[in-house]
């Protein structure tokens, strides 16, 4: 597998029984920016149709600038729209603004973003339980999150803690050649998790591709490049 080529697309297939059923189909551009992403639903039998969920990004200058989610009725080939983003870039402060709706354009979260190399941090306003039509910041819930990353781009610590909350969750990651664990401080039952480091984990973290690859004893993946 070489880390060389760009990721034209991904198709995750589910095992079902001794079937492999496409669960998952992923769209990336030429510079491996996350385009598309098609999660196949099951058949409704009310409304006699499948229902799959699609997202959609654009991008201007390498960076978002809108982001909607849709539920794809198949048999009448109608996309609902439930929720979208708009992005803004600060070129002076790196900082990227997102407000995120609901999809009768009510203020669900307003998010503020900036990465640098080693760390990524933001602040978001959230009115999830009860969307706005105006922002009232006094009375939304700021979440705080802080992601830390190695030399490689792999995260290493992740800290996250709302104003509604005495302590932070905590979230470690240790690297080994062969697997990583991953640990959590700070929820009601601490918990370490352990998983085998593939070759499709390091193609992830290698071009850090916006994508998570399941369970490889019950996923596959079929890759196509440009």
């Amino acid at each position: 597998m070489s880390f060389s080529q760009t990721i034209k697309s991904i198709v995750e297939f589910k095992k079902v029984g001794d079937s492999l059923v496409e669960n998952r189909l992923s769209e990336f551009d030429d510079s491996e920016n996350l385009i598309k992403e098609v999660k196949y639903g099951n058949y409704d039998s009310r409304l006699k149709t499948f229902r799959n969920k699609i997202r959609t990004i654009e991008y201007s200058n390498g960076h978002r600038v809108s982001d909607y989610f849709c539920e794809h009725f198949v048999s009448e080939d109608t996309c609902v729209v439930r929720s979208f983003s708009t992005f803004e870039f600060d070129e002076k402060t790196g900082i990227e603004k997102q407000i995120k709706y609901e999809s009768d354009s009510l203020i669900r979260f307003i998010r503020d973003t900036k990465k640098t190399k080693q760390m990524k941090s933001s602040k978001t306003f959230s009115w999830e339980l009860s969307p706005v039509e105006k922002p009232d910041f006094e009375k939304a819930i700021v979440f705080m999150d802080t992601i830390f990353y190695d030399q490689e781009q792999r995260k290493i610590k992740r800290v996250s803690y709302n104003n509604r909350k005495q302590k932070p969750l905590i979230e470690l990651y240790d690297y080994s050649d062969k697997k990583y664990t991953y640990q959590t401080i700070g929820r009601f039952r601490d918990t370490t998790l352990t998983f085998q480091y593939g070759k499709l984990r390091k193609l992830a973290d290698k071009k850090s591709l916006n994508y998570i690859f399941q369970d490889p004893q019950n996923y596959s993946y079929e890759i196509e490049y440009y």
